[in-house]
């Protein structure tokens, strides 16, 4: 079960093997609302017990932010607990659905020991923007390996976490995975997202030992309204508090129901924009550029003022003994930015503001 000091997750599941009996139980987020198409509320039973279905708990370590901070990290490899380990050793867990909270725990610094203790956190004290969990068998592992920069699921990061087969292993003629990843972005709404498959579906893991969890949450809590256990009913309205002057790109600070913060706003000293953090440096934009013999420059390619126009000229190698810059409007002519060489082994550099046709070599 999930949390602002730790964090977890109730997969459930249909045993494969008739075992000793564990507990049942209604489901931990309470009821769910279900949409089919245009209607809502649908007649659907979304609880996991009556269907005969059982359940076990996890728990991720604690987590402590401060105010506006984004904690986006791995938990780390977590054992699953022991009888789940032993009951489908060599055999195959079918995951038919999961619930996931985000709690604090008492005492502090022991998930799971008083589950009957745990208080769920409000969503207006940490926005949970999403999660990705994998659980992996016996045969698998995770990985971190290097981020390919094109890779936008990477978000930026140099690294990410994949689950593989373990070395000596190849799981590609097996028909059940060793390895299952389970994603939400639906984030602050997921408490309360009914995440369950249709009868006689599941996720299939065979020999499960362990989970991981990367959680993206982001402390929205005002601290002048507390932060303990004591202070759960404080300012349950939310109001907002201190930003970034990057946060709601720039405009000021309404009295809404709603935290810039939740937008990841970077700030003076992580990735702030020149236009709100000129003296920061933390956000520095460069360009590369390089010219074509004929033709016309792809539309997202071409140069977007005549500063940069100028700037590029100069900075691409063309061989000329001198380069006059000029800015023009002119239709008849090529449109953007082109370079005409002189026959006194000079160079014009021509920003054009209109104009369509095609450069044509000379």
């Amino acid at each position: 079960r999930g949390a602002m000091t730790a964090g977890g997750l109730k997969p459930w599941l249909l045993a494969a093997a008739a075992t000793t009996a564990h507990g049942f139980s209604g489901n931990m987020n309470g009821k769910y609302s279900v949409s089919s198409r245009v209607e809502q509320d649908v007649p659907f039973n979304d609880d996991y017990a009556a269907k005969g279905h059982e359940y076990f708990d996890v728990w991720a370590p604690e987590i402590a932010t401060t105010y506006g901070e984004n904690f986006w990290t791995s938990q780390g490899i977590l054992p699953l607990p022991d009888h789940i380990i032993k009951r489908f050793a060599n055999r195959t867990i079918a995951i038919t659905g999961y619930e996931q909270d985000q709690v604090m725990v008492d005492p502090v610094g022991q998930p799971g020991l008083h589950p009957d203790r745990d208080l769920s956190v409000p969503i207006n004290w940490v926005y949970n923007h999403h999660y990705m969990i994998y659980m992996i068998g016996a045969t698998s592992e995770l990985r971190e390996i290097v981020a390919d920069p094109d890779d936008v699921s990477a978000h930026g990061a140099p690294t990410r976490w994949v689950a593989t087969d373990k070395p000596g292993i190849d799981s590609r003629g097996s028909s059940i995975p060793n390895r299952q990843f389970f994603s939400e972005g639906n984030g602050g709404e997921s408490r309360k997202s009914f995440h369950g498959y249709p009868n006689g579906y599941a996720q299939l893991l065979a020999s499960p030992v362990a989970w991981n969890i990367m959680p993206m949450q982001i402390d929205t809590r005002r601290r002048d309204c507390g932060v303990t256990r004591d202070s759960i009913g404080n300012c349950s309205k939310f109001e907002p508090w201190m930003e970034p002057k990057q946060a709601r790109y720039g405009r000021r600070v309404s009295r809404a129901n709603y935290s810039g913060i939740l937008e990841c706003p970077c700030n003076s000293r992580y990735g702030g924009d020149p236009i709100f953090y000129p003296d920061a440096k933390t956000k520095l934009i460069s360009h590369q550029f390089s010219a074509i013999a004929s033709g016309v420059c792809d539309a997202s390619k071409r140069v977007a003022s005549a500063g940069d126009c100028f700037e590029g000229a100069a900075s691409i190698g063309i061989h000329a003994r001198q380069m006059r810059n000029l800015t023009i409007s002119d239709e008849s002519q090529v449109g953007g930015c082109f370079v005409t060489m002189q026959d006194d082994g000079t160079a014009v550099v021509t920003y054009n503001t209109a104009g369509t046709p095609p450069c044509t070599p000379a």
